[in-house]
């Protein structure tokens, strides 16, 4: 008998919200859908990640008197009121240790409604997408869980959890395949072989014969073999009416694939095989319109980085078809010419309206020999001023987030303290909107995980595991982190996160927000937040709501982000399209 579904696909699931975007729309299980529909397959998602999701399974007063502690406790974060603060904050922990029990309570709840809907279904192909921490333990007992009740179901893991840590994410789990890369190929020929055989041993049989005697399947840029031609389509995804319900109308935006450097020493983007493939225009283009046909205008382009000159031509394309958009996107410190500045010019014209810089450290031995990161400090503070200039001169805001790595590795002669001195000098001489603050992560497949004791790491063997299914939070009191079997040149994991949240506090006490990311600097620009107090009013307020399970402030925020991403798609769908290349040339301050 057929099944009624020939795959369903569920994105993982977490006790806490994490980020402000944890309720994007989710693109990836979309394209995947789309993709197979199209091949006339039956293709089902489960994505319990929306707005409301942090407070499902909580009770009101549990989450009222949470989010009044946890504000109280915000009021007092200061050194003269350092006593009230700790006793606030043992108050608080209960309620916190209760809310959680319930939150985990529901979403383990979860995992009989997805065991109804394979055994209703009939389903035999189950996909997961994986993130770290708790949404990776929750699925590893999604597919423990599964297996005891329907053992011939092929279980598939994929997503960012497989990107980072490869064959790892088969350790005491019961996944069967995990994908890294685009999935799309593979499932398409998994779902052909599931129908043709009988068991789940005549499957795997075929599967190594016909699909790959791995059980990590490399795909795409993760495949030297299975590169894309250039000019390959990719997949635009269809969004359905629930995938829309209680979610950020934002949507990550495949604009290229991989990365022009793709050496950094402490970088898992470094299991890539090839440099950057740009994304042929015309499908961009295509890919803004479906999705202003469906009220979205906020996007986030989703490569390591946008060189330049490809973001110049997006950002022309845009302009000719009279686009509505708003647009953020990795960038890389460059040597600025004037055909740099001209192409800033013309992505903010056409709606870039944030960057996200990985600039690691202000450092230059430290980025050169720790880093391997290719530039140096002059590229960085160059660079920012340069995207800084190109908005003055089109009358149009982009906001820039740099992100640092400290505590890092050093070397001979440089000590902490000169790192953490050429950090604060670099931030003082390019004042961006926001810095993000990562302590030093040993990924597999990265110079620092594989030359660990050459710069500094102390490994325990069973590091690799804790780290996948550790809760990481850099809001976490540093007494609350455990040692994760790491460190690096003798301090602990907790020492290296007191020194993270030390050059947090600096950057903060010189009034520049902390860890916003790139898509909220871009969407909360169009709602009117276009002050620095706004930024700080708003990583206030987001925090709590974090800190507390709550999504009492989001919600307002989000709400009006969406009204104001149907309104730019309306105008859109509206403008005529007939822009012409010519008329491009009055948005050049500079004529290269």
């Amino acid at each position: 008998m057929k099944p009624e579904i020939d795959l369903l696909l569920v994105n993982s699931m977490a006790p806490r919200q994490r980020i402000a975007s944890d309720a994007a729309l989710e693109n990836s299980l979309a394209i995947l859908r789309t993709y197979l529909e199209d091949k006339a397959y039956r293709v089902e998602v489960m994505d319990e990640q929306r707005i409301s999701g942090p407070e499902a399974g909580v009770p009101a007063w549990c989450l009222k008197l949470l989010r009044l502690l946890v504000r109280l406790q915000m009021a007092t974060y200061r050194k003269e009121f350092k006593y009230i603060f700790l006793i606030l904050m043992l108050s608080t922990w209960p309620v916190q240790a209760l809310s959680l029990y319930y939150r985990t309570r529901h979403i383990n709840g979860k995992i009989n409604d997805i065991i109804r809907t394979i055994r209703n279904n009939r389903i035999s192909l189950l996909g997961i997408k994986l993130w770290y921490g708790d949404s990776f333990r929750w699925s590893k007992l999604l597919a423990a869980k599964v297996r005891e009740a329907c053992p011939e179901v092929i279980i598939v893991a994929g997503g960012p959890q497989v990107k980072v840590y490869g064959e790892h994410v088969f350790h005491e789990t019961k996944f069967d395949v995990a994908i890294l890369g685009p999935g799309e190929e593979v499932l398409e020929k998994m779902i052909a072989l599931q129908r043709q055989t009988f068991s789940r041993t005549d499957f795997f049989t075929q599967f190594e014969r016909e699909i790959s005697r791995s059980r990590l399947v490399q795909t795409g840029i993760y495949n030297p073999a299975g590169l894309p031609a250039q000019n390959q389509s990719l997949t635009i995804p269809r969004y359905r009416p629930e995938d829309m319900r209680d979610k950020l109308l934002f949507h990550t935006l495949v604009d290229g694939m991989g990365c022009s450097w793709n050496r950094c020493n402490f970088c898992s983007h470094t299991r890539q095989a090839s440099a950057y493939q740009p994304r042929p225009v015309p499908e961009i283009i295509r890919e803004f319109q479906a999705m202003s046909r469906q009220g979205i205008s906020f996007f986030r382009f989703s490569s390591s980085e946008t060189p330049p000159a490809h973001g110049k031509k997006i950002a022309q394309a845009i302009l000719e078809h009279d686009l509505t958009v708003n647009y953020s996107m990795f960038v890389r410190p460059v040597r600025v010419t004037p055909a740099i500045y001209d192409a800033y010019c013309l992505m903010i014209q056409s709606g870039l309206r944030a960057v996200f810089m990985g600039g690691e450290t202000g450092h230059d031995l430290i980025n050169e020999t720790v880093m391997n990161k290719g530039v140096r400090k002059k590229e960085i503070v160059d660079t920012i001023n340069c995207i800084k200039l190109a908005a003055a001169a089109v009358g149009k805001n982009c906001r820039i987030g740099l992100s640092l790595i400290y505590p890092t590795p050093v070397v001979a002669d440089v000590t902490l303290q000169d790192v953490y001195e050429a950090d604060i000098r670099l931030i003082q001489e390019t004042l961006p909107d926001t810095v993000i603050v990562n302590p030093p992560g040993v990924f597999p497949h990265t110079a620092w995980m594989e030359n660990a004791g050459q710069f500094g790491f102390a490994i325990t063997p069973d590091f690799v595991f804790e780290l996948m299914q550790y809760e990481y939070s850099i809001y976490k009191p540093v007494e609350f982190w455990g040692q994760l079997g790491f460190s690096l040149q003798g301090k602990s994991t907790p020492d290296l996160i007191k020194e993270t949240g030390k050059l947090r506090n600096a950057i903060a006490e010189m009034g520049i927000p902390t860890d916003i990311s790139d898509e909220y600097l871009m969407m909360t620009e169009a709602i009117g937040y276009t002050a620095k107090v706004d930024l700080l009013r708003f990583k206030r307020d987001s925090l709590q709501d974090i800190m507390s399970g709550s999504s009492r402030y989001m919600r307002e925020v989000i709400a009006r982000i969406n009204i104001q991403s149907r309104q730019m798609a309306d105008g859109s769908l509206k403008s005529p399209g007939s822009g012409t290349a010519a008329s491009l040339q009055s948005f050049f301050p500079h004529n290269s």
